[in-house]
């Protein structure tokens, strides 16, 4: 980078700013964290007696944004220990420390003064070159800075969160009049690599990108729903995940948002854009001021247009508002024909064209909000932005849509879609009328494995610009890059002697297409290649093992076909272990029971920063049986002793049940990690290990680290033969701390039966302590007891449970 960002000052310690300084935390960068001195002594700190001279009070609102952040669900932070990269204050005893930041970001109130004031002071302290950017939703950036030096103004621009910082990956960037195209260019990169963020290119207009289209989908919604006399839950039940948006849809969305947040981002707009076509849909219903006024804001006031309550049984159930009796009620389902039918396709094209072209209301309602939606996207372009790229990436990284508006329109077919709409009545933008005459049938096309879009100054296609740290499977083998496959995996050819295996079965779960394709990966990147990279760009890398194989054959008795695949499946992943090439996994999102294992199978790990790692077979009632509970062993004992020794201990000279136990409780609990870090921290990987931040980054890096292994003169691990195991005496040290626990009632009987599976195996079994046994000693013992388990009424009444439901059963 041109402009290196090592620390970074944060100002305004709300929701916002602390979980943005949390994140900066996440990725290993010094903060500070400030925000005012309270005008008076809260009530906690009164109680306690604190002076109003002390940092306790001086510093409480920075110092309880931080502990807000670290109490925070989901988390923001990757582990706690990152909280420690934080120092906080207050702005006037501690302004100071801003003088060496690389970057400062403001996330004060949305208050125009206030900024302009605040910008000034930091125009006094920020070092040279510093840039300094406002996190507004909003305001404009020219109007805060105006007022400011040539020097300050080069130096600033906006840089948009979306909330919660971690998780969501827009990144709004917006130059202001003055700032130095070679800043945003630095940014852009940092936020990509650094903050593993994806970045889009906003005009300084009214609530960006995102937020203005997303603004006023939601706004034009409310008219509808009006229009044709739907109901909240209808509403929600047309505008989830059947169209590609994300589960809580419209409505719950809002009352995660917050009513008041969304009645202020509209207002943003409806005051500032005059000329806006549809500037009526940020003007909100009277039911909806209504609402404002009641304090029904949302989840933040635990009630908006939904409300969670008990009923006479003290059990939870949730409400729905009636918009028109503004009385609470209970939902009902939506039924109309074209919802149903789109719920029955097996994409989402079909799901998309079946509501867009159907007959009833609920067909009626999907034409009109996609085609207002859509042509208020086209008709923003240049106004927000100058192409259909920046727009669609918006809406899919800031809202957690499947597909952007025109990546949509693209998948209803966009001449038959085009001319739907005019028959209805609806003028198209210019450019989107020239480009059909034209002759051009989609806004997005694909030659050669390289994604093109129509880009409207030239009237011609260009490539859509894809960073060389980002590999892209689907585009190499639309180049012939294809190696070998099946229904469920291929193998692909990424270059210089490198292969990936890609899954691509549903859920990416783990069947005899994945496995038989894990054993002739093997066997092809041993003789034609110089390494594995396993990855792929689904949903999640692989939630597990085929659960519904395996409750299929236990109920028939099948137990020498089920021995046979648990057995295949062990081999494949020993085949990976002990492969003369190295092999990198690159898992993403969910690693989960076998998804896991393969990962614990590789040489090395290049997981995303969010990854959701863990052994978590209990919780179906059998145990990890994929060389999984072995490999945990080996790493809180074999591994680890190892390092313990480097003190100047025999290794023998030091107890093993601390270690054990360890490996015990993470699958006995079936403990998941809720990041790449954490899972380095419970020992489910190893510190040598690599987290990518930006998880497009991974498979590119899995690549390197592959590369760079065979630099160093990469030699294949030796098999195991000498594990030391605590034997028998200690099975009966877990079965008495499970005994103590089943009778205090903190776990249920099958918990009981698992567990002691659990613990047989981490033990060795039936040996005499300190007995040094092979891997393949403890792959039988896994199998063993996964097959004794699946024989028991408790485990096949949790698998299927956990089919039917999605969740654990306690049995």
């Amino acid at each position: 980078m041109s402009h290196p960002i090592k620390k970074v000052g944060v100002i305004g310690a709300g929701v916002m700013g602390a979980t943005i300084a949390a994140h900066m935390a996440n990725v290993g960068l010094t903060t500070v964290l400030l925000d005012i001195v309270p005008p008076k002594m809260p009530p906690d700190l009164a109680k306690k007696g604190v002076k109003e001279d002390s940092k306790a009070f001086r510093n409480f609102f920075s110092q309880n944004g931080l502990t807000g952040a670290l109490k925070s669900r989901p988390a923001s932070f990757y582990i706690p220990e990152d909280a420690e990269l934080i120092t906080t204050g207050n702005l006037e005893d501690d302004f100071n420390l801003l003088a060496d930041c690389d970057w400062i970001v403001e996330v004060v109130i949305e208050l125009l003064n206030v900024k302009k004031d605040l910008l000034a002071r930091i125009e006094k302290v920020r070092k040279p070159g510093a840039m300094v950017t406002t996190n507004t939703s909003g305001i404009s950036v020219a109007a805060m800075s105006e007022h400011l030096g040539d020097d300050f103004q080069q130096h600033f621009f906006g840089t948009h969160f979306f909330n919660p910082p971690r998780y969501m990956k827009l990144f709004e960037i917006i130059p202001g009049p003055k700032t130095k195209p070679e800043l945003i260019e630095s940014m852009a990169l940092f936020a990509e690599k650094t903050l593993g963020k994806g970045v889009v290119y906003a005009k300084d207009t009214p609530n960006f990108i995102a937020n203005r289209v997303g603004t006023f989908n939601l706004g034009y919604l409310n008219i509808l729903m009006e229009e044709l006399d739907l109901s909240i839950e209808e509403v929600d039940a047309l505008t989830g995940t059947v169209i590609g948006h994300p589960r809580m849809a419209s409505y719950k969305l809002a009352d995660l948002v917050g009513l008041d947040t969304l009645g202020h981002v509209a207002a943003n707009v409806y005051e500032n854009t005059p000329n806006d076509e549809r500037r009526v849909a940020f003007q909100p219903p009277a039911w909806f001021k209504a609402m404002i006024e009641k304090g029904w804001l949302g989840n933040k006031t635990k009630g908006g247009f939904y409300k969670k309550v008990k009923d006479e049984n003290g059990k939870k159930k949730t409400l729905v508002l009636d918009y028109k009796t503004m009385e609470y009620r209970e939902p009902k389902k939506a039924k109309f024909a074209s919802l149903e039918a789109a719920k029955q396709m097996p994409d989402l094209q079909g799901k998309l064209k079946t509501l867009f072209y159907g007959k009833d209301k609920a067909a009626a309602f999907n034409f009109k909000s996609s085609s207002e939606g859509l042509l208020y996207a086209a008709n923003r372009i240049p106004e927000i932005s100058d192409d259909i790229v920046n727009i669609d990436n918006a809406m899919r990284w800031g809202f957690n849509w499947e597909v952007g508006p025109f990546e949509g329109w693209d998948l209803l077919g966009l001449k038959k879609s085009a001319a739907k709409m005019q028959e209805a009545g609806y003028t198209l933008p210019a450019w989107v009328a020239e480009m059909i005459a034209a002759g051009h049938e989609s806004f997005y096309k694909e030659e050669a494995g390289v994604r093109y879009y129509y880009d409207i100054p030239s009237k011609s296609y260009k490539p859509v610009q894809v960073s060389p740290d980002i590999i892209l499977l689907p585009g190499l083998k639309a180049q012939n890059k294809l190696v070998a496959g099946n229904k469920g995996a291929s193998l692909i050819d990424l270059g210089d002697g490198v292969a990936c295996l890609e899954f691509h079965s549903k859920m990416n779960s783990l069947g005899e297409d994945i496995i038989s394709m894990v054993e002739k990966s093997a066997a092809i990147v041993s003789q034609q290649f110089d390494g594995l990279v396993i990855a792929n760009h689904g949903q999640n890398f692989s939630v597990g093992a085929n659960l519904m194989m395996v409750l299929f054959t236990a109920q028939e008795e099948e137990w020498d076909d089920l021995d046979w695949a648990i057995k295949k499946f062990q081999d494949s992943f020993m085949k990976l272990k002990y492969l003369d090439k190295p092999v990198v996994a690159a898992p993403h999102q969910m690693a989960l029971g076998g998804g896991c294992e393969i990962c614990l199978a590789s040489d090395k790990v290049v997981a995303a920063a969010e990854t959701y790692m863990g052994l978590v077979e209990v919780g179906v009632g059998v145990i990890p049986a994929g060389g999984g509970t072995k490999e945990l062993l080996i790493r809180n004992t074999s591994e680890r002793l190892f390092e313990v020794a480097k003190g100047g201990l025999y290794p023998k000279q030091i107890p093993l049940l601390p270690f054990v136990a360890r490996a015990f409780e993470t699958i006995a609990m079936a403990k998941v990690a809720t990041s790449a870090k954490e899972a380095i921290k419970m020992g489910i990987l190893r510190p040598s290990d690599h987290v990518s931040v930006n998880a497009d980054y991974r498979i590119k890096k899995a690549k390197d680290t592959v590369l760079a292994l065979n630099l160093e003169g990469y030699t294949a691990p030796r098999p195991l033969n000498k594990i030391r195991v605590m034997g028998r005496d200690a099975m009966g040290v877990f079965k008495y701390a499970l005994y103590n626990m089943h009778k205090a009632g903190f776990i249920t009987d099958h918990d009981l039966v698992v567990a002691a599976k659990v613990a047989e195996v981490l033990t060795g079994g039936n040996v005499l302590p300190e007995t040094e046994v092979t891997e393949q000693h403890l792959l039988d013992l896994e199998r063993e007891a996964f097959l004794s388990l699946c024989g028991t009424k408790g485990t096949q009444a949790r698998m299927a449970h956990m089919l039917k439901t999605g969740k654990p059963l306690r049995n």
